[in-house]
């Protein structure tokens, strides 16, 4: 009997993707275990890597195998977890009767100042602001976040804890003194508007949740953006280089129509994107559109695994 690869990675795929949220539901699993599902996202590597070794014989079949149960649970967990881009991120596990308590804090860079966020479970919602000084109103169950500042550096931290875990921050940054940005965001969902910032790196990874980044009206020279079992929506203009990665998650870019467009794409099996219904041109492993002077360049390396990217979705970003 011939075995339909496709049919069999579908059908062990959604397996794990609704046992899991049942078997949480039924009390069998435990819900904080179950948001850390993400991280077998290395088994996806693996699989792939025997995939690709093993090639169209009997026992490629395996490699197959791992990614569409590994893919599943970690599928699974987010919706178990409740993350943000299927309906809203939950308490990351269980809040009873708990009330939140407030954190304020801010300070002033007395220069070029790297900024890193370490957000598990909650909300991240970052905006700039003209000036020298950093502001954060926050809200959290549990112990409060943890704020490590300097006059050149601000890193604010999740603590490591079970239960109730929930946070929110709204961080608002100077335009003037912030040079690099660094987000790590796991069960999270968020909004990082960048207008007015004047960027060497920004950086984002994302874990089981739903981030939406603003860079449009900022300058960033370099752009590195990852997502696991999750949804990052993108909006650009100007020129914009770096690289896009998502392993079980989906990507969104919204750029203008005028906007020149070069985006290597490392084709993959379980892949998707619509880069040739928008109109752009394939080259071997590079899709480009003209533009004009005044649109920018906008140059992306672009990867995934049992993922999808999505330019211009209908919706927007």
């Amino acid at each position: 009997m011939r075995v339909r690869r496709g049919l069999l990675f579908w059908g062990l795929f959604f397996i794990p993707l609704g046992a899991v949220p049942l078997l949480v539901r039924a009390g069998v699993l435990d819900p904080n275990v179950v948001a850390n599902a993400w991280r077998l996202w290395p088994l996806l590597l693996i699989a792939f890597g025997l995939t690709m070794i093993l090639g169209r014989s009997r026992a490629g079949v395996l490699g197959t195998v791992v990614a569409a149960v590994a893919l599943g649970t970690v599928a699974g967990g987010a919706l178990a977890a409740s993350t943000p881009w299927i309906g809203n991120v939950g308490g990351c596990g269980s809040t009873g009767s708990a009330s939140d308590q407030r954190v304020e804090g801010g300070g002033t860079f007395g220069g070029p100042a790297t900024v890193e966020f370490d957000m598990n479970c909650g909300t991240l919602d970052v905006s700039m602001a003209p000036g020298s000084d950093w502001h954060l109103i926050g809200t959290y169950q549990g112990d409060p976040p943890r704020i490590d500042e300097t006059l050149e550096s601000l890193a604010i931290h999740s603590p490591d804890a079970f239960g109730n875990r929930r946070q929110s921050w709204q961080v608002t940054l100077p335009t003037d003194q912030t040079s690099d940005i660094d987000i790590t965001a796991n069960a999270s969902t968020g909004t990082i508007g960048l207008a007015g910032a004047t960027l060497a790196t920004f950086k984002a990874d994302l874990n089981a949740g739903d981030l939406r980044i603003d860079i449009s009206e900022a300058r960033v020279s370099t752009v590195d953006i990852a997502v696991n079992a999750g949804r990052v929506r993108i909006r650009a203009d100007g020129d914009l280089h770096g690289q896009l990665s998502a392993n079980a998650g989906s990507l969104e870019l919204c750029v203008p129509d005028d906007a020149a467009l070069r985006i290597r794409v490392e084709e993959q099996l379980t892949f998707g994107h619509n880069l040739d219904d928008r109109g752009l041109t394939r080259t071997g492993d590079v899709w480009t559109r003209d533009g004009t002077p005044s649109g920018g360049l906008i140059d992306l390396a672009i990867e995934g695994n049992a993922a999808n990217l999505t330019l211009d979705p209908d919706g927007g970003c």
